[in-house]
């Protein structure tokens, strides 16, 4: 009996690796990096949380960062943050993949651009009365006190 090669378009295994790594994540090819006026970034704080939050996953090597924008919260727009398994929820062709600080980083076309997303930071604040993702979008026009929300 001869073994058959893994032919999943969506998974392609890293051969540097140790044989029991696992699949990567194949929409790392299309990634291109993250600047200052260009992309989505993250800081090295929110990087090392991201990272923290991807090893407690069933694929760590097969997930990214979804990053978009919905409407509501009290300015209109409101930012969406989400980790995403590629094998399950496989990127569109029309998303825009970016990388920073290591990490993938998939924003959905619309969101980028209605939400007007270039340029973006995620930062991690840890203070007194919570912790969390704090978006730097030099693009926004008017953002609400608690920082979840924006009008573009």
């Amino acid at each position: 009996m001869s073994a058959t090669p893994d032919t999943n378009p969506k998974a392609v295994t890293d051969t540097a690796s140790a044989p029991d790594a696992g699949p990567q994540l194949a929409v790392a090819a299309r990634a291109q990096p993250a600047t200052e006026t260009q992309g989505i970034q993250l800081t090295e704080l929110a990087a090392r949380r991201v990272r923290e939050y991807m090893s407690k996953t069933e694929g760590p090597r097969t997930s990214y960062l979804f990053v978009g924008v919905k409407g509501g919260g009290c300015s209109g727009l409101s930012y969406v943050l989400d980790l995403r398994d590629e094998r399950s929820a496989p990127p569109a062709d029309s998303d825009e993949v970016f990388e920073s600080q290591g990490i993938i980083i998939v924003c959905d076309l619309k969101s980028y651009i209605v939400g007007n997303l270039a340029g973006t930071t995620i930062d991690f604040k840890d203070g007194l009365v919570g912790a969390g993702f704090v978006f730097n979008n030099p693009n926004a026009k008017h953002t609400c006190g608690c920082g979840s929300s924006y009008s573009a």
